[in-house]
């Protein structure tokens, strides 16, 4: 999405000197920031099937992708493993050129897990995908864990009455929210709080799980919400507030520890807080949501969507539910089902993508005209 009246960037070049994997992701920025087209053809040489990973097969495919350059302006990128990388500006006849020289020489089911076309910026949050495979800066799978007994009611009780004065920080989750865009302009928005009962979970109850009992798992939950919205109005964070997101279940927005924080926060400073609220608790609860959003409204905070996946947008639109701002989570399949997040976008409501740990969601959010994110991969890129 580019603002009226701006002037876009420069497309980037169809010829240069041959780069590397950071050259490469520069051009994805570039065909992101300024719209220009240009097909990638990326030759896998790391993914060789048995059988065909030897040098003269090798060659054969490194000659087949040269051979047409000499034709066409392209720019070359060489990646781990031996991988090749071709961008060149449509009409995209690199790879039917590429498969007329191999025509015979390669099977064709290997031609398919070895060559792979991407067109820009349409596919940067593919390419951008690959290119973090191929780095192996793609997180791992988590490992499978064994399933643990459910957490009992009584065991929950008997630590409840300590958590009440307990410190609430080494349980919460906290994160710069930033704004990023493809034309370079990046800096931190705010912080992220949420609580994390699994964390908390570990420390005070190991080996039970929360899986199989949701509403033992809320009450966990709520008990770490509760001391968040304790501790938000203590002198030294008044003394320098800064903007901040929480993330509450509908019992605590609704609870006396929201009214006590309200009472104690100068006015001024109330417009700094979002407070964010998942679309589960919502459906669950609507009764209780409408309450406490009415409130939350009427006292000058910010309200927040959290969903989880694309398919939430079409059970609650963020602007008739009263939303100013969707937190939505990333995920592998968001690309595939984004729900209607486009309607959400073109009505000028501010979408932050959480969960950005790879620099592929980051792509995936420009691609969708998204330039505020959480997680992982922006503190990359604040970095650099």
């Amino acid at each position: 999405m580019k603002a009226q009246g701006l002037a876009l960037p420069d497309p980037p070049p169809l010829t240069g000197p041959e780069g590397g994997a950071a050259e490469l992701a520069a051009l994805v920025r570039r065909c992101l920031a300024s719209g220009s087209v240009r097909d990638v053809l990326w030759l896998r040489l790391s993914r060789l099937p048995r059988g065909l990973d030897r040098p003269h097969h090798r060659r054969l495919l490194r000659e087949a992708l040269a051979l047409p350059q000499h034709a066409r302006r392209a720019r070359v990128f060489h990646l781990p493993d031996g991988d090749m990388a071709v961008a060149t500006a449509p009409p995209d006849t690199l790879r039917p050129a590429v498969l007329r020289v191999l025509d015979g020489a390669v099977e064709e089911a290997a031609l398919v897990q070895v060559i792979r076309s991407l067109r820009l910026p349409e596919e940067s949050g593919a390419l951008l995908a690959v290119l973090e495979e191929s780095l192996g800066l793609a997180p791992p799978a988590p490992e499978p864990r064994a399933a643990l007994p459910p957490l009992e009611a009584a065991s929950l009780a008997a630590i409840l009455p300590g958590l009440a004065q307990a410190d609430p920080a080494p349980y919460l989750r906290r994160q710069p929210l930033c704004r990023l865009t493809p034309e370079g302009e990046s800096g931190i928005l705010a912080e992220s709080v949420a609580p994390m009962p699994g964390a908390l979970r570990d420390r005070l109850l190991p080996g039970q799980g929360l899986e199989d009992v949701p509403a033992l798992a809320a009450q966990l939950r709520l008990s770490l919400e509760l001391r968040m919205l304790a501790g938000i109005a203590r002198p030294e964070w008044l003394a320098a507030p800064r903007p901040l997101h929480l993330s509450l279940s509908v019992a605590a927005l609704t609870s006396d520890a929201f009214l006590a924080m309200d009472g104690r926060l100068p006015g001024a400073v109330r417009p700094m807080l979002t407070l964010c609220i998942p679309a589960a608790g919502i459906l669950s609860d609507s009764a209780g949501f409408a309450l406490g959003r009415d409130l939350a409204v009427s006292r000058g905070y910010g309200l927040a969507l959290e969903a989880g996946c694309g398919a939430a947008l079409a059970l609650l639109p963020p602007g008739r539910i009263g939303a100013g701002m969707l937190r939505l989570a990333w995920s592998d399949s968001l690309p595939a089902d984004p729900g209607p997040l486009a309607a959400v976008t073109r009505a000028g409501l501010p979408v932050v993508l959480t969960g950005a740990d790879r620099t592929a969601a980051i792509a995936w959010g420009w691609e969708n005209g998204i330039t505020l994110f959480q997680g992982r991969a922006t503190d990359r890129h604040l970095r650099q």
